[in-house]
């Protein structure tokens, strides 16, 4: 973990999504905001505390972050998560999930997932999609995902654990 000004924020959010943790909820919110603002991204800020899935779908169905690639009356929500996963690698905008880390886990680590996978498949200089999650505490979340869901491709020289730390910052703005 490592103390950053704001500042100097905006320069590591272009290359790595951003863990905000430590001090108090009030405190990363502000925190988030002021990073945002400084940002120059399209952002799409959910609500906080979801736990559920059904709290990030229902959220992102009402912001429109899915682009449908074929016509229909309407879509089912395979569909829509589908079409969802198309928009988050077709765009360089700035997704922010506040106070998650009570949300259902498996979903928590598949949104982070398609994010980081993302800012590591990218080629250098392309645009990404870009991710500020805050929580009180780190609460093992690399460990958790290096474990859980994040898979190493053929031929890969890195651990798990080096994917992650490349391609996500823990910030406690508690130091």
């Amino acid at each position: 973990m490592s103390f950053y000004k704001v500042e100097n924020l905006k320069e590591i959010l272009k290359k790595k999504h951003l863990v905000i943790v430590g001090k108090t909820e009030i405190e990363r919110k502000n925190f988030v905001t002021k990073l945002i603002r400084l940002s120059n991204y399209e952002t799409y800020r959910f609500p906080s505390k979801m736990k559920l899935f059904d709290d990030y779908f229902d959220s992102m169905k009402k912001m429109k972050l899915y682009k449908p690639w074929y016509e229909s009356k309407s879509y089912n929500g395979n569909a829509i998560w589908d079409f969802h996963r198309g928009w988050i690698s077709e765009n360089n905008s700035l997704l922010v999930l506040e106070e998650i880390e009570d949300m259902e886990e498996r979903w928590k680590f598949e949104i982070i997932r398609l994010c980081l996978n993302e800012m590591d498949y990218r080629k250098k200089g392309n645009d990404t999609i870009h991710l500020i999650i805050s929580q009180e505490n780190e609460n093992d979340l690399v460990d958790k995902l290096a474990k859980s869901i994040f898979p190493i491709r053929e031929n890969e020289r890195r651990t798990k654990r080096q994917i992650i730390e490349q391609n996500l910052e823990i910030i406690d703005i508690s130091e």
